[in-house]
């Protein structure tokens, strides 16, 4: 199932005959009034609405928006990402946050990726993403089938996964983007839980095994750098393989 949505940026009215913000800085979004699709800046400046096109009439925006994703599952849930770069060239970098989650026997899990978006000057949308990373993962496994499985497990009955992200301005950056930094963090618990290996094929727990434990593999730090050959951000060093924890 195609899903199209918009993204767009909004001005206030006072800043629709202003210039946009020529200088880098990263501006927190929050919703406006009991409308969870747009978000605006504290003073109420800039805002960015997300929706769905009705028919061949677009959404009423001051200033229009564009197609922003697609060729997600039907189940999919989307939000706007709760954080506004303003650009040095006028423009802007806003993004769309999508979460998808499934359910199984005894559990279940959700991941949320971010697709990140340059806007123009004009609040227009390109088509495609300029940088798409996960930055938020939960995960519950079941892991007892029986009383002799509670007992091995001291009653931890779930193996559990979750992963956080961030991404802020980092100093410096090319003439066309400021750079990014892509922080995460990522654990499991009980320790020793892995999506890789039957929890039952394992020794029974310690009491001190009933902690989380940080995975030092996915919890990491990266420089993204706009690549404007490619048009997109790329690590400054390759992305470990996270997928235990972004992957339902």
């Amino acid at each position: 199932m195609l899903r199209i949505l918009l993204i767009a940026l909004l001005a206030a009215p006072g800043a629709m005959a202003a210039e946009a913000p020529a200088a880098e800085r990263l501006l927190t979004l929050a919703p406006r009034g009991a409308d969870p699709g747009t978000q605006c800046t504290a003073d109420a400046t800039w805002c960015v609405q997300l929706g769905e096109p009705a028919g061949d009439s677009p959404p009423p925006v001051l200033r229009p928006g564009s197609q922003a994703r697609a060729a997600r599952a039907p189940d999919d849930t989307f939000a706007i990402w709760p954080a506004l770069v303003t650009l040095r060239d006028g423009g802007f970098l806003a993004g769309v946050e999508v979460r998808s989650s499934t359910g199984y026997s005894g559990g279940g899990g959700s991941a949320t990726e971010l697709q990140l978006f340059h806007l123009s000057p004009r609040g227009e949308a390109d088509a495609k993403p300029v940088l798409t990373v996960p930055i938020a993962g939960s995960l519950m496994i079941r892991a007892c089938f029986s009383e002799r499985d509670m007992r091995r497990r001291r009653g931890a009955c779930h193996d559990e996964y979750g992963f956080s992200a961030t991404l802020t301005l980092a100093p410096g950056g090319t003439a066309a983007r400021p750079g990014l930094v892509y922080a995460t963090k990522a654990w499991a618990y009980p320790r020793g839980a892995s999506r890789m290996q039957d929890s039952n094929e394992m020794p029974p727990l310690r009491q001190a095994d009933l902690v989380r434990r940080r995975d030092t593999t996915c919890s990491f730090t990266r420089r993204m750098v706009f690549s404007a050959a490619a048009g997109e951000y790329r690590p400054d060093r390759p992305l470990p393989d996270c997928s235990d924890y972004t992957v339902p």
